[in-house]
């Protein structure tokens, strides 16, 4: 039986992107709950490190959003380039930079830790082009996690281009393509830069920086192109993949590639791709799925669509709030965390973390961002007549 097909950007296709944003920020929290619970076994342990993706999956989705909003626009490119870059960075900037003086707060830092030349390269997102400035050397980090928020934005000034340009299958997989060959030179190139620092050290800021990651972002335009081909979405609807299956064999494939490790560049002596590139792959085709078939209300329920609206100060707020529920689950949990007892101490320090990272992004949403947002519509009001793209998709096109 042919099912109906419903065409793209509709509110379906929203909630479900949401829900992939609130299933992103349950990685992240999930990875950084680790290093509070030093006992955890392995097996656990080993599956909620794959967690440190979850970063990759917000730059997807990221991607793709982006492009529902910009092809919705009937400004010029000049116009609708400086709405763009001034949307996004009242949607990002205001709540960043108020966290820097939060986690200065939080974290206690004495002020011989300050640095001018970090302040800086967070306010102008530039951190992410040195491993000085992320930090992957010991040193202050204004905001944890900061190094995606930094590489996002990198995207931020590339990204008019490439909407005008990729605007097929074929030229999205070009893009993907050469986005491959850029990681390989970078990752390659890349280890003649700073010889001050350890093999790790070097290894971890290879993998942070922008060159690396901007194959991740190619991947949301080829997921864009994807869904938005009638064909493949003919296709989709009328097979019998479902989110619920497509979900569990994102699950499995997670499962075995958490056996491969941290895999971080080529290994050409196995012939094995960064597992963050399988992993993403994982994730775009689960998203696919996800977009065009959101019938699930498993998948997407409202609780992960309601997380995902709220994800991007879920990610800026919860390393405090996953501190906070650490310090006093240590001084009142009554029972050993050794051995499979810290499973039970790990499944609730990761879920009050996420009940209180909930309330805290909620209200950051409500009295932050939609604030800032606001006033981030008010000026590009001034700069010439709304598009579509302004005013039909507001909140999950804007979202991190």
């Amino acid at each position: 039986m042919q099912v109906a097909i419903k065409t793209f950007d509709q509110q379906e296709d929203l909630q479900a992107i949401d829900a992939i944003r609130g299933y992103a920020i349950l990685l992240v929290i999930g990875v950084h709950a680790t290093p509070y619970i030093q006992s955890l076994v392995w097996p656990a342990k080993r599956v909620l490190l794959l967690g440190v993706y979850g970063v990759q999956l917000f730059f997807i989705a990221s991607a793709l959003t982006l492009l529902m909003s910009w092809t919705r626009s009937s400004d010029g490119f000049a116009l609708r380039c400086t709405k763009f870059l001034t949307r996004r960075f009242f949607r990002i900037a205001p709540l960043y930079y108020l966290a820097i003086v939060f986690y200065w707060l939080v974290n206690q830092n004495k002020v011989s830790a300050f640095s001018s030349e970090l302040l800086f390269a967070t306010l102008g997102f530039y951190n992410a082009w040195s491993p000085y400035l992320i930090p992957t050397v010991p040193g202050w980090m204004p905001v944890p996690g900061g190094w995606s928020i930094g590489v996002e934005f990198c995207f931020y000034f590339l990204f008019p281009f490439l909407a005008i340009s990729i605007t097929s299958i074929r030229r999205a997989l070009i893009f993907l393509v050469g986005t491959l060959l850029i990681l390989i030179a970078a990752s390659t190139l890349g280890n003649h830069l700073f010889p001050g620092l350890t093999i790790e050290q070097r290894e971890n800021f290879l993998y942070f920086w922008p060159p690396n990651q901007l194959a991740i972002f190619a991947m949301g335009f080829l997921l864009y192109q994807l869904i938005k081909d009638e064909c493949i979405r003919t296709a989709i609807t009328n097979s019998r993949i479902t989110t619920g299956k497509a979900s569990i064999l994102l699950l499995l494939v997670c499962f075995a590639l958490s056996f491969q490790g941290q895999q971080k560049f080529f290994d050409w002596h196995s012939g094995l791709p960064p597992t963050h590139l399988l992993i993403s792959l994982g994730f775009m085709l689960w998203a696919l799925v996800l977009v065009i078939k959101t019938g699930n209300r498993i998948v997407i329920n409202s609780a992960i669509v309601r997380l995902g609206k709220v994800s991007f100060s879920a990610y800026v707020l919860h390393f405090a709030i996953l501190k906070l529920t650490a310090g006093f689950l240590e001084k009142v949990w009554p029972f050993s965390t050794q051995g499979v007892n810290s499973l039970p101490y790990a499944a609730i320090l990761i879920g009050l973390s996420l009940l209180l990272t909930w309330c805290a992004a909620s209200l950051s949403y409500r009295y932050v961002e939609q604030v800032f947002i606001s006033q981030g519509k008010k000026l590009t009001a001034r700069m010439g007549r709304f598009g579509t793209s302004d005013s039909a998709i507001p909140s999950p096109a804007s979202r991190l």
